[in-house]
């Protein structure tokens, strides 16, 4: 045969192109050219090693014909691999793919005008780069030896062809292996690829996402990084693919680097090979007859382009239905956005029964089992799981990176290992992109799509340890560079970007991140430098707010309470710089736990704290006072002595703060009370209260003056000294303490056998214990009642009042002063007696059990009927 003769009868075709070569000619500029023309002259090589006769090149193209099917393919072989060989201009890759499919056919004015012709044309297009794929037409004619294999890819639906066609990968050494899904609908009708593994805790949200997808709609999943965005949007697509005649193609964005890149990459993904002026034109031809559901997934990287190309796919292609995977929403209209959350995470006092229920434990438990099947079967585990669950907050991507560990860690020591995530949150899974090898690697990609002001808002809001308001954002993130009125917009944008989520649970909306996230932008914070600066402006900001000299009323303990987590964080920070001001926000921690009645909380942090901030200041004098005064709390006596002599001996030194003048005094002044000898704490008290003090510092004296009176059994100048210190507490607007001053009023009252103005006092101290959260006062106002109960003959609601006081008391640590002991002690003695032993006991029993809000309102029921005998 001539090398002008086209061959006839069956003829194998082979069609070729460059893969990306838009984006080759952006890259070589004039050289493109010299490249192509190379490129052709390589594979000419082979065509003409195997016999085949070039029947025209169009563009970057080419278009063989072969009177043999073994040589058509060892000649696709032949040009790959000197392809392969070649050294491109700047390190490039020219790769090429190519289709061979046989058929009858015969030429024409050195040309084919054949079915076969079309349906080898399809078949390059489902090609990728460096992949030769061959027809089952031709796979049946091959004939090889030992260095090339055909290996099956399955079964797709190709235009041109009758019925779904065979498609083989040729193999052999110097060739590619590892290729992404063929660009073709497979016979199922999709080109999803399901992970092998199992699919958890998203039912609700694929139901949604089904009822609302059809023609002419979109849909957005939208979340973080991780969040398992693109494995649900593939559940469902393998669900539905059943309803759309053409199909769902799934098209990964991750790659598409530049906006004109989009219609390169959606024309590749369904087989529509784009290459003229206008690419997107050529892919809305192709789509305006077909009924498909597009699955575009990672559209954040080219946002802007995508939103004005699916607006008008959705407007051009009225079959057409969009899927879209974001981590932000495209803003169009039409679009239906569904925020897809992290798993739901066992609760902290959950079962071991009940954590194994929880999605986010059954993930991590699917994926150990994977490689360990053997693993979790003791449910003695389930706990740490869970907390490692609740740790990653349930992200689905770190909780499958950890749970991959376990072949060489037992959860403790995943637990502990996630104190350095950034080296246990990482995978040598290479079936992965490799942004998602690693957390720091997806969120990287997340970090480089956000513009300047939007990276330095998210690094400086990661000094926060919790959630936070859009007023404290502002001090963190605002500098000479970034303006005030700025940051809300940049708040805003960074959720829109699922990096950051809104917290409706406190008053007022607040933000805050994943701990993932957090880390890793705080770990940002830190290369640029910015720490310091940022925690000293908050600690600032806080200190103004909260610092422990405007402590005192309601919305002072609401506000410590909500941002508690961040003055906790912010301490260990600041203290580098200045160890004065990370000691005052520990004072206020303090205060706060102690007004809140977590005692045993408050002295595990300020013990902590104690020994990281040694620095001699008055501070320090505050922050030790304050820790021996929560010891003596819980009646600890002898670690309040030791902590209380440390601040003495630093207080010689340096002084008192002037914001605390009595703290000191008043822990010495309680120390002595608990100890028996209540003269030395009034000696301290009335010292004191000779000379000018604070309103609050009135208030505290007043109040060891009224301890001191009472345990020396002079009620009426206790009474008297409470009756000055409720004075000074409303005075200051002091709520903190009020309920105190209230009860120890109705203490004196009830031993003074005034039982209406007890009762009048509790009731109040009541109120104010329910409405500030203080567990001890409400326990308090519960013995009172029952005090009082009993009185009015009532044993058995007297002993099931004192009974849940007790539990409260025992729950919170708290160590009653003797006399209220004594009082406690006598109560149960004459309620046995009066009841029975049997009745007793029942009593006691149901009250143990009782909820909080039904025993107040008994106690409220008792106090006001009693109040109401005999008005004050």
């Amino acid at each position: 045969m001539s090398n002008g003769d086209l061959p006839s009868g069956t003829v194998t075709f082979v069609f070729s192109d460059i893969e990306g070569s838009t984006r080759l000619l952006k890259r070589l500029g004039e050289r493109y050219p010299d490249v192509l023309e190379r490129h052709r002259t390589l594979l000419r090589q082979g065509w003409a090693t195997f016999g085949g006769q070039e029947v025209n090149t169009e563009g970057d193209g080419c278009f063989v014909a072969f009177d043999d099917a073994t040589n058509a393919v060892r000649a696709c072989a032949a040009g790959q691999r000197l392809l392969g060989a070649e050294r491109w201009p700047d390190g490039n890759e020219v790769r090429v793919r190519m289709g061979v499919h046989s058929g009858l056919a015969a030429p024409h004015n050195r040309d084919y005008m054949a079915l076969a012709v079309h349906q080898a044309a399809r078949v390059i297009s489902a090609a990728h780069g460096g992949q030769v794929l061959v027809s089952e037409e031709t796979a049946a004619r091959v004939e090889f030896g030992d260095d090339l294999s055909l290996t099956s890819v399955g079964r797709f639906r190709l235009r041109d062809f009758d019925e779904p066609v065979s498609l083989f990968q040729l193999a052999g050494p110097g060739l590619s292996r590892q290729f992404p899904p063929v660009r073709a609908l497979p016979d199922q009708g999709h080109n999803l690829v399901r992970p092998p593994n199992a699919f958890f805790g998203r039912d609700s949200e694929a139901a949604l996402v089904r009822s609302l997808l059809g023609p002419g709609r979109i849909v957005t999943l939208a979340g973080p990084g991780g969040v398992g965005k693109t494995r649900l949007a593939t559940e469902i697509g393998v669900r539905v693919a059943g309803s759309w005649a053409d199909g769902v193609w799934a098209i990964d964005l991750a790659n598409a680097d530049d906006a004109t890149l989009v219609a390169d990459t959606v024309g590749d993904a369904i087989g529509v090979h784009v290459g003229g002026a206008n690419r997107w034109a050529d892919v809305l031809d192709h789509l305006r007859s077909q009924r498909a559901l597009l699955f575009l997934d990672n559209a954040e990287t080219q946002i802007e382009q995508c939103a004005r190309l699916v607006s008008e796919l959705l407007r051009e292609c009225g079959g057409v239905g969009v899927l879209l995977t974001s981590r932000e929403p495209l803003r169009i209209a039409g679009e239906q956005i569904v925020q897809i959350e992290p798993l739901p995470v066992p609760g902290a006092d959950a079962t071991p029964e009940e954590a194994v229920l929880s999605p986010s434990v059954r993930l991590f438990l699917d994926r150990a089992r994977a490689l360990r099947p053997a693993f979790g079967l003791d449910p003695a585990i389930f706990p740490t799981i869970a907390r490692i669950c609740r740790r990653l907050d349930g992200l689905p991507l770190a909780i499958e990176i950890v749970a991959a560990r376990t072949p060489v860690l037992d959860p403790s020591a995943i637990l502990a290992g996630l104190d350095n995530m950034r080296r246990l949150l990482r995978t040598s899974d290479r079936s992965l992109p490799k942004r998602q090898r690693s957390l720091d690697g997806l969120l990287d990609w997340s970090y480089r799509l956000l513009s300047v002001e939007e990276q330095a808002a998210l690094r400086r809001l990661a000094i926060f340890g919790a959630g936070f308001s859009v007023e404290a954002a502002t001090v963190a993130v605002a500098d000479d560079y970034l303006a005030t009125d700025d940051v809300p917009e940049l708040i805003w944008s960074l959720v829109d970007r699922s990096l950051m989520g809104t917290d409706f649970t406190a008053n007022g909306t607040r933000y805050r991140f994943l701990e993932t996230v957090r880390q890793y932008a705080r770990r940002l914070l830190d290369e640029a430098s910015e720490t310091g600066p940022v925690a000293e402006r908050l600690a600032a900001w806080f200190l103004d707010r909260l610092g422990p000299w405007r402590f005192g009323d309601r919305i002072w303990i609401g506000d410590v309470s909500i941002d508690l987590e961040n003055l906790r964080s912010l301490v260990p920070i600041v203290a580098r710089q200045d160890s004065a001001t990370a000691q005052q926000l520990v004072c206020s921690i303090g205060l706060y736990r102690d007004v809140s009645q977590a005692y045993r909380a408050g002295i595990d942090e300020l013990t902590r704290f104690a020994a990281e901030l040694p620095a001699e200041t008055p501070s320090r004098v505050a922050l030790l006072s304050t820790l021996a005064y929560l010891h003596l709390r819980v009646g600890d006596i002898a670690s309040a002595r030791v902590v209380l002599a440390a601040a003495d001996g630093l207080r010689r030194r340096v002084g008192d703060p002037p914001w605390d003048d009595v703290g000191f005094e008043r822990t010495s002044g309680e120390l002595a009370v608990r100890t028996l000898d209540p003269g030395t704490a009034a000696a301290i008290a009335e010292g004191a209260l000779n000379r000018e003090l604070s309103p609050r510092g009135r208030a505290r004296m007043w109040n060891l003056l009224g301890l001191a009176k009472s345990a020396a059994g002079e009620l009426p100048a206790a009474f008297a000294a409470f009756t000055e210190q409720r004075a000074e507490e409303k005075a200051a607007g002091n709520e903190a303490y009020l309920a105190g001053a209230e009860g120890n009023l109705a203490e004196i009252a009830l031993r003074l056998g005034d039982a209406s103005a007890a009762a009048h006092h509790q009731h109040a101290c009541l109120q104010l214990a329910i409405a500030l959260g203080q567990p001890v006062m409400l326990a308090y106002s519960l013995i009172v009642a029952a005090r009082l109960a009993a009185a009015g003959g009532d044993w058995a609601t007297a002993s099931r009042l004192h009974a849940k006081a007790s539990a409260m008391l025992e729950e919170t640590g708290w160590s009653l002063y003797d006399d209220d002991l004594r009082a406690t002690e006598q109560l149960r003695a004459d309620a046995r007696i009066q009841l029975g032993a049997g009745a007793f006991a029942a009593a006691v029993s149901t009250g143990a059990a009782m909820e909080t809000p039904a025993a107040a309102a008994v106690a409220d029921d008792v106090l006001l009927g009693v109040a109401r005998s005999q008005p004050v």
